[in-house]
């Protein structure tokens, strides 16, 4: 399981990672000097992939399904690759632009730009937007995929949580991962430890919520509660949701906060992340890797497979069954301002397990 973080907050190497279960996902400026900083002067060991994201701001087309760099006479594919194998990077990621709803042909392209790489040191992005998912589609990247044959690093696009667009989108990334061999899932949130428990190849969870999701090239991302001041999302351990530090302020204003015994909360309670500096944000970050952290590790005493699954659906199911409770201590309810599931944990307690 992989930190999703970008590179201006680095190079450090944070605690709460734990190296011998996962490591690091770098992405923003200058990436691949950081990712080199990170190896050679806070003497980071851990897996380590650097996502320069052009999806972020180039829409992949037929004849160039990869962005490559511009600043050189005769760019190329392998040039790309080896700057990241030469910045430290455990295996490299194509740079692959976004892949628009319906695209077919665009698709195609990547496949056929991919089945062209000869190393084994290589993982296909397919920054793919929600719709792709939808059952008229699901088929075909499913296909698509399976023509690829190197490892693929699935990232979907679409404005807050993709997973919750399309009730059907739980279950057909699911579909995707497991039957699809050496399946990646990047910058996500949660949805990447149910990917885990189906038999991804790894997952990364994004370190705040600009890397957990992201939204097509030309789009501004869309925030919930208009502008003011940025507050940190925090992981709810019982109930398994990120909440922004805002609405928990709110929701525990007449009520004692729920706690977290975590390294960092060492008992204290979640409320207390109301704040827009650097040092909460970091705080809140560190309490959250922690926490999905210590999850990572549950998953790993079980055996891969049925015995993985039924553990991940009885963890999800709890989780479920314990919002009416913190609802009905806090004197709130569902329908009014208090904690409401998200679809895709419902999805996850309730999808057979195999």
């Amino acid at each position: 399981m992989l930190l999703h973080e970008n590179t201006r907050y680095i190079p450090h190497q944070r605690g709460a990672i734990d190296n011998s279960l996962g490591g690091v996902v770098l992405t923003g400026d200058n990436a691949e000097t950081r990712a080199f900083k990170l190896r050679t002067e806070a003497g980071f060991t851990g897996t380590m992939l650097i996502d320069s994201a052009p999806y972020k701001s180039y829409t992949a087309t037929e004849d160039e399904p990869f962005l490559l760099p511009h600043d050189q006479m005769f760019p190329s594919l392998d040039d790309s690759l080896s700057f990241q194998k030469a910045g430290g990077a455990s295996a490299a990621l194509t740079p692959t632009g976004y892949i628009p709803p319906a695209a077919s042909k665009i698709l195609k392209a990547v496949i056929r730009e991919a089945r062209r790489i000869e190393r084994a040191d290589t993982v296909v992005t397919l920054p793919v937007d929600v719709t792709w998912l939808s059952n008229e589609r699901v088929d075909q990247l499913i296909a698509a995929c399976t023509r690829i044959k190197q490892p693929k690093a699935l990232i979907m696009v679409g404005q807050f949580d993709p997973l919750e667009h399309l009730k059907v989108n739980p279950a057909n990334l699911r579909r995707v991962i497991t039957e699809v061999e050496n399946m990646m899932l990047l910058r996500t949130d949660l949805a990447a430890l149910d990917a885990m428990a189906q038999g991804a190849l790894c997952a990364g969870i994004g370190v705040s919520s600009t890397v957990r999701h992201c939204v097509a090239p030309g789009e501004r991302a869309a925030v919930s509660g208009g502008g003011g001041p940025q507050y940190p999302s925090v992981l709810m351990p019982d109930l398994m949701c990120f909440t922004g530090a805002q609405a928990l302020s709110n929701r525990y204003a007449n009520a004692e906060s729920a706690r977290c015994i975590c390294d960092v909360c060492d008992g204290r309670g979640l409320d207390r992340f109301l704040k827009a500096d650097g040092e909460t944000r970091v705080e809140a970050e560190d309490h959250n890797v922690l926490t999905w952290s210590a999850w990572v590790g549950e998953m790993a005493c079980f055996e891969a497979g049925p015995e993985r699954k039924a553990w991940w659906q009885a963890k999800c199911a709890a989780a479920l069954a314990r919002y009416p409770l913190e609802n009905e201590r806090i004197g709130l309810s569902a329908g009014r301002a208090g904690f409401k599931p998200p679809s895709p944990l419902e999805a996850w307690a309730t999808l057979p397990a195999s």
